[in-house]
């Protein structure tokens, strides 16, 4: 009855996109799914699934069915002013991003030149030079792909090593002590370990040059210096094995669907080869 947007991204091979197939043309052209459609799949999200729920109630609160509509077309009005909220929190961050990419160029849009103003902050005193840019980094064990937005140089406490961090904005809400506290999600470590692997693959550097994963979140209702996760070498690597088992969970036909493996050096084990190394009592 309701026409529920996808968000599905597929990638071939050779990372080229490929964001306008579906399912049935990711079996037939062996596409990679993206680690976001891995994850939102397999890992359930409680608190986003309550905010979608509150979101649906509120529209159906504030807009009476009018005589003329069916069940149908009710039910998708209802359903796309649930989706407002959501769509003007994206084109935000979608903007911020963007600007972000372009750093220290200034934006277009004047009024996102204090956010930014805030964030070089954050970005000089940290990264010392980039080495990519909105990078498609590809899995071929695994059979995932993803668009990660900065490699670089660190400095100052990053000195030298290659970091990954990963730009968020979010609106932050406060504690019950009046203090700004963002929420890092679980979500968020397995996206980070997934990248910094799929680079370390890349670069011949894995699994001893791991990068240093770091979360940059950016509060959407005001500008002011990033709030800032660094990631432990021990929760990537766990992020990374959780990330693991979700996709093999994936590929192998969780909820209905039937089993689907993209991978280019065929199906993968858990606790067996390549996909997770880190621990010997894995083989």
């Amino acid at each position: 009855m309701i026409n529920f947007e996808t968000a599905a991204h597929w990638y071939g091979r050779d990372g080229s996109a490929h964001h306008d197939a579906g399912l049935k043309e990711a079996r037939k052209e062996n596409l990679y799914p993206s680690v976001t459609t891995v994850d939102k799949e397999v890992f359930r999200n409680i608190g986003l699934e309550r905010y979608k729920m509150n979101q649906l109630v509120m529209a159906a609160c504030s807009n009476p069915r009018q005589p003329h509509e069916t069940d149908e077309g009710y039910s998708n009005r209802i359903y796309q002013l649930s989706l407002e909220h959501s769509k003007s929190a994206a084109e935000f961050g979608t903007a911020l991003h963007d600007a972000i990419e372009h750093y220290p160029q200034m934006p277009l849009d004047t009024n996102l030149v204090p956010w930014l103003d805030k964030f070089g902050v954050w970005y000089s005193d940290n990264v010392a030079h980039p080495i990519h840019q909105e990078k498609v980094l590809v899995d071929h064990d695994l059979g995932v792909a993803g668009r990660c937005d900065f490699i670089g140089i660190g400095k100052g406490k990053f000195e030298g090593i290659t970091i990954v961090p990963d730009w968020k904005t979010q609106d932050v809400k406060k504690d019950d002590k009046g203090r700004k506290k963002p929420n890092f999600y679980p979500s968020w470590g397995r996206q980070l370990a997934f990248y910094a692997v799929s680079f370390a693959k890349e670069t011949g550097s894995f699994p001893m040059g791991i990068p240093t994963c770091i979360s940059v979140v950016i509060d959407s209702n005001e500008p002011e210096e990033p709030f800032v996760k660094v990631w432990s070498e021990d929760e990537i690597k766990d992020a990374y094995i959780t990330f693991v088992a979700g996709a093999w969970l994936y590929f192998s036909g969780s909820g209905n669907r039937k089993p689907f493996w993209p991978q280019q050096n065929g199906q993968f084990k858990m606790g067996f080869g390549v996909p997770i190394p880190f621990h010997a009592d894995t083989d």
